[in-house]
């Protein structure tokens, strides 16, 4: 019962603040947060702090190819050489991003967070990415973490925070039933790839 009434309040939550801007979204948070006493939502914190972060680049990214210089053949003729390697061609170096790793677990333990909003973001940036998942739901994601002890609580209130960022970082694509208490279907957006790739080991990105 008490989960259906937390439900009930982020969806209300949810469609009256989609209708406002990015201003008048904060003003709100920040006049319930002192109303209530509260601390800011961990989820806003971390996605705050850590989305905007830009990716950096790994080393083999960022290393300019050498050539080797050219060398002379015997007895050909003045100013005939013979090239180096030709490095015009990629050069295969493993699978990157989240397609390195064959579980979530795997993935949890090169990245390891305890921050909501990166859990949340993390999850499903690998479930889509990885596992080709076309929508999410929250129950998708949670069940997941849950598996591998991960386990949180108010995902919908982390993919509400996400969904909220100026760009977002998900988007709502659907309902799974008629019913407003029904799951939301989301995915990840680019913006939010490349956050949840941030979080990702250098070797890795």
């Amino acid at each position: 019962m008490y989960q259906d009434q937390e439900i009930n309040a982020l969806s209300s939550v949810y469609e009256n603040l989609k209708r406002l801007d990015n201003d008048q979204i904060k003003r709100i948070i920040d006049w319930v947060t002192s109303k209530f006493s509260l601390e800011e939502p961990e989820a806003f914190k971390d996605v705050n702090r850590e989305a905007a972060l830009p990716a950096q680049p790994s080393p083999e990214e960022s290393a300019e190819p050498v050539l080797e210089p050219l060398k002379k053949r015997p007895g050909r003729k003045p100013g005939k050489a013979v090239p180096g390697p030709d490095v015009s061609q990629p050069v295969a170096s493993g699978l990157k991003g989240f397609m390195k790793y064959d579980s979530l677990e795997e993935l949890f333990s090169a990245a390891p967070t305890n921050k909501i909003g990166a859990k949340i973001l993390l999850a499903a940036a690998y479930l889509q990415e990885k596992e080709n998942f076309k929508e999410l739901s929250s129950y998708d994601v949670s069940s997941r973490l849950k598996k591998i002890g991960k386990e949180i609580k108010n995902a919908s209130l982390a993919i509400i925070a996400l969904m909220s960022k100026k760009p977002p970082l998900l988007i709502q694509t659907g309902m799974l039933g008629p019913s407003p208490k029904s799951r939301k279907k989301f995915r990840v957006t680019e913006e939010g790839l490349k956050a949840a790739r941030g979080y990702l080991p250098k070797s890795a990105v």
